[in-house]
């Protein structure tokens, strides 16, 4: 079970908040080089956050969706939506190409009863061609008493849905 909610807690784009000004995608311009405005195409790399190794043999897929103002919807392919819900979040320009996000995500048991918590903070590096990006997720799972349950990393790769 922990294998599978650190799966699914890492399922996309997530960073850490700085000022309520800076949360949005203040001033961005509508050249997909620019912005990270759209959907993309999401595979996620569970890794050992001492290493960096990969921790499964293949990565999973995950969809995110960042809205105009600074909004993000996420879902992920790497565990059934009834053990994870749906990701939602904000995301800000850190400067230049790069991007990040924080997403919120409730969890579940196997009997269905809501387990806490799983939060998703990533730095992302948008490509010059505005098609592309990397980004290194930090994820901690909180039970319902907002208590650290687990803690791990993944790097993942977008690619525009167009």
């Amino acid at each position: 079970m922990r294998t599978m909610l650190f799966v699914g807690a890492l399922s996309v784009v997530a960073g850490l908040g700085v000022g309520a000004g800076e949360r949005s995608a203040q001033g961005t311009p509508s050249s997909p080089a620019a912005t990270l405005e759209g959907t993309w195409r999401v595979e996620i790399t569970v890794r050992n956050c001492d290493t960096g190794q990969p921790v499964f043999n293949t990565p999973f897929p995950a969809l995110a969706s960042f809205a105009r103002g600074g909004t993000l919807t996420t879902s992920d392919g790497g565990m059934s939506p009834a053990a994870r819900g749906a990701g939602h979040g904000v995301w800000w320009r850190s400067q230049g190409r790069t991007f990040a996000a924080l997403t919120e995500a409730f969890t579940f048991g196997p009997t269905g009863v809501r387990t806490g918590t799983q939060r998703l903070s990533q730095e992302i590096e948008l490509d010059h061609q505005g098609m592309a990006f990397q980004s290194r997720i930090a994820s901690v799972v909180l039970d319902t008493a907002g208590q650290v349950t687990f803690t791990g990393c993944a790097t993942s790769i977008g690619r525009r849905l167009d």
